[in-house]
């Protein structure tokens, strides 16, 4: 039976992906909601709880915008606050794309700092802020970065960054050339703009430009009330799970590393209210016998779980709001590519509600594919999913060429799907296998994606969490679920081995080989004990 949260919520959705879609085919038209409302089958009445009117779309899908902007930004080239900035720029510009005659529609509205779409209106606060962010991270990442203040040099780029698209609304120069140009020439400016500083006359003008922009674009945060944000990330940031790239910012976070999140735990601080994170994972055990003792969950998962809300409860000890871990089950989104049956999924998800009600893991919750989509087809919800959300494939093999991060990602599943492949596929050679796992390994990332951008259009003010090792700069905060052999083993990809009243994770090849035993509980394997502590 379903209950009404998931009604609302597949509603809210599929009026949301008839509204964008709109708005890509036809531009801004009135009666937007009503259309959507048509296509969706869904009484305008009704529809208007969810969206009273064109606006609350249009709204939802500037918050789009934003998170799609947000993952660009480990992209940015190590480089100059010039090079860094037209990077941001062609990458805003490449998003934004789609909907551009729709955002020409919308120019005088945008200009209207009295209306709540205004690009410098109250109601856009939370989006504008989420922009910001990226335009800090590129300053803070800036290899000569001007010496004036980092929220007077985000409003400067904020500002010329606005006045860039608000021209790109109206440019119809081929491939929008006029736009490129005035880029580079604001490129030009910043490259100059540590010359120029030490001119009075400049300092000056530069000053009273910040003034004003101040009073329209944001005043500086709170200083007590930025302090605590930043405790509460840098005390999430003990248990980050990142590259080997990171450098030192693994011991010690710099400010890059906070910018993307601030704007959004400050949001949750300013209301008192407990701070929401995502968490895709727990998708389904491997179903490789070398690495786990079985299709459900064990005392690795029990660990894990515990160990998410043990760590929500020390974050409440600075923040008594609390925090609150929604996990999102993704393993509906890849079970075909990765050799698991849709059967096991479901048994395994089930499983993890029992656990949690078990613990009484109170600041966690689950979330589905299930929760999403009305068909009980499951290929259809992945076929679905792709279709609204998925990047094409070829861009995603662009920026595994183009960037060590995303190379180091792909890598590490394609080393996932090779170690569960091999054995379960006798006639293929080594290199069949590796060539399989190959494009097996960008269709994961596709979908991970895909399902990463639909959670984040339902959850738009929440944190995102990762169970792989990402950068230290990303606008996802990798996370360890445990102490482990490998940072790329998972409670679904190993076993828990208790060694002298500890436990850690590795592979249950690794586990037998050190000659530990296997332990039963309620008359089902649960984890290994290393024989030393009879």
């Amino acid at each position: 039976m379903i209950n009404s949260d998931t009604e609302n919520r597949r509603t809210r959705q599929r009026l949301l992906e008839a509204a964008i879609s709109l708005l890509v085919s036809r531009g801004l038209s009135s009666g937007l909601l009503t259309q959507a409302a048509s296509i969706v089958d869904c009484p305008l009445s009704r529809a208007q709880i969810y969206f009273r009117r064109d606006e609350d779309l249009i709204l939802a899908l500037y918050a789009r915008l934003a998170a799609d902007f947000e993952t660009c930004v480990p992209d940015f080239p190590e480089a100059s606050l010039a090079e860094r900035f037209r990077a941001a720029m062609l990458a805003k510009l490449s998003i934004v794309a789609p909907y551009r005659e729709a955002l020409a529609a919308l120019l005088a509205t945008l200009l209207d700092p009295r209306h709540e779409l205004g690009a410098l209106n109250e109601q856009t606060e939370l989006i504008r802020s989420r922009v910001m962010a990226v335009f800090s991270a590129v300053a803070l990442g800036a290899i000569d970065r001007p010496k004036m203040e980092i929220e007077q040099l985000t409003r400067s780029l904020y500002a010329a960054h606005l006045t860039l698209m608000l021209l790109w609304t109206q440019d119809r120069s081929p491939e929008s050339l006029a736009t490129r140009a005035a880029v580079d020439m604001v490129c030009n400016l910043l490259s100059m703009s540590g010359k120029l500083l030490w001119l009075p006359n400049v300092k000056a003008t530069l000053e009273k430009l910040d003034q004003i922009s101040t009073l329209l674009i944001e005043p500086s945060p709170d200083n007590s009330n930025n302090q605590l944000c930043a405790e509460i990330l840098k005390r999430l940031f003990r248990y980050r799970r990142l590259q080997p790239i990171a450098g030192t910012c693994a011991q010690k976070p710099c400010e890059q590393c906070l910018a993307l999140h601030l704007p959004k735990v400050r949001r949750f601080v300013a209301a008192g209210e407990p701070i929401h994170l995502l968490l895709p994972a727990f998708p389904a055990k491997s179903p490789s016998p070398r690495k786990v003792i079985g299709v459900l969950p064990d005392l690795a998962e029990e660990i894990a779980l515990a160990f998410l809300e043990r760590t929500c409860n020390e974050l409440k000890e600075i923040y008594p709001p609390g925090v609150r871990i929604t996990i999102c089950s993704d393993g509906r989104v890849f079970s075909d590519l990765v050799g698991v049956s849709d059967k096991d999924v479901t048994d395994y998800g089930r499983e993890i509600a029992v656990m949690l009600h078990r613990l009484g893991a109170h600041s966690l919750d689950t979330f589905s594919m299930e929760d999403l989509f009305e068909t009980v087809d499951h290929k259809a919800m992945r076929d679905q999913l792709c279709a609204l959300y998925a990047n094409p494939l070829s861009a995603i093999e662009e920026r595994v060429r183009n960037h060590e991060h995303h190379r180091a990602l792909f890598n590490g599943i394609q080393r996932f799907l090779f170690e569960d492949s091999m054995g379960m596929e006798p006639e293929l050679s080594k290199s069949q296998v590796r060539n399989r796992c190959k494009d097996r390994a960008y269709k994961v990332i596709q979908r991970s994606d895909a399902w990463g951008r639909l959670i984040t259009e339902c959850f738009p003010t929440a944190l995102r969490l990762s169970i792989h090792p990402q950068g230290a700069h990303s606008e996802k905060i990798g996370i360890l679920l445990g102490d482990a052999s490998d940072a790329w083993v998972t409670p679904w990809h190993g076993v828990a081995v208790e060694d002298h009243g500890k436990f850690k994770l590795m592979r249950r090849h690794e586990a037998e080989a050190l000659g530990a035993r296997l332990v039963e509980r309620a008359g089902r394997p649960s984890h290994y004990e290393m024989r030393g502590d009879e």
